[in-house]
């Protein structure tokens, strides 16, 4: 999965933790500052020789000009971002692992070593990878020190200002080199919508619940809406890989929205039923919600809808 910093989060939960809070903390699915929800990979098991492509599902609600950066790392000692970083800072040549930089640029391509698994001693080349390391800056990036030792900085443009770890993303994505296995992506087959279809290009028109807390069970049962991810039978892949190993995915969706409350921020494949409400806040309002899959072999999609709030 791809794992974003958001230090703002973490010591937000350490605070908690010390001074307790009588207040419900906002869920990570309500969507109110720039964000990074997923990476895709097209072949999430890619063979050795192989062209990738990469996408990302992102938001700022300020809607700025987004600057990219993109570097690879193959089979790190660490199959994690600090694993990657440091894999490409000892490497001879690491300016040579970025192969993406550019304004928007939150599409991209990548070739997969020739030797990613044949560089390895037999009995690790299971475990083959090449990690992908992502930066989305809503401002200047640039390759340098920058918060926390990473080696970029984001700048605001108007004053130069270096941005904060939570105010801009840093994300990873881990890639399994395979000579014949595949994984495909989870496919999304239908979003309902208190039990009719709800098609893409559909803007439901709700009413709110006169609340200004994230407490669901507050919110009346008229002004809740349910909804539900229908996925693909043959996304719940099972068998045996290349190396004899038997395996059978374990999916999970994950719901966020621009304002909010769900039922539950995650609910697993099989069972994805889930509810939403509109608060007060977002009274007179356009939200978008999205709807994201995951395996738990680096398989992801998503889909997106609006909602107008009376």
């Amino acid at each position: 999965m791809n794992a974003s910093i958001r230090l703002s989060s973490i010591v937000t939960l350490l605070a908690l933790g010390l001074f307790g809070c009588e207040e419900p903390l906002e869920p990570g699915a309500k969507v109110d500052s720039i964000r990074v929800l997923a990476e895709q990979v097209d072949q999430p098991f890619a063979r050795p020789g192989e062209t990738v492509h990469l996408s990302s599902l992102s938001h700022d609600p300020e809607g700025r000009p987004i600057t990219w950066a993109w570097a690879s790392c193959v089979n790190p000692a660490a199959s994690d971002l600090l694993g990657c970083l440091g894999t490409i800072a000892q490497s001879p040549d690491p300016d040579a692992a970025v192969f993406g930089f550019g304004v928007d640029l939150d599409e991209v391509d990548l070739e997969i070593p020739t030797d990613a698994i044949t560089s390895l001693p037999a009995p690790a080349r299971p475990a083959a990878a090449v990690g992908v390391v992502s930066a989305a800056c809503p401002g200047d990036l640039s390759f340098g020190e920058g918060p926390g030792g990473l080696p970029f900085r984001c700048q605001e443009p108007s004053t130069g200002r270096d941005l904060e770890l939570d105010e801009f993303i840093i994300g990873f994505k881990r890639i399994t080199v395979r000579d014949t296995d595949r994984n495909q992506n989870p496919v999304i087959t239908g979003i309902s919508f208190d039990g009719a279809d709800w098609p893409a290009d559909e803007i439901k028109e709700v009413g709110f619940c006169d609340s200004t807390k994230f407490v669901f069970d507050d919110c009346p049962e008229a002004e809740r809406h349910d909804l539900n991810v229908q996925l693909a039978a043959d996304s719940f892949e099972r068998g045996r890989d290349e190396h004899g190993n038997a395996f059978e995915e374990q999916l999970v969706v994950q719901y966020y929205a621009t304002e909010g409350i769900f039922e539950n921020e995650v609910k697993t494949g099989e069972k994805s039923e889930n509810a939403w409400v509109a608060r007060k806040a977002a009274s007179g309002q356009l939200l978008k919600l999205w709807f994201v899959a995951r395996d738990n072999r680096g398989g992801v999609t998503w889909a997106e809808r609006q909602v107008q709030v009376r």
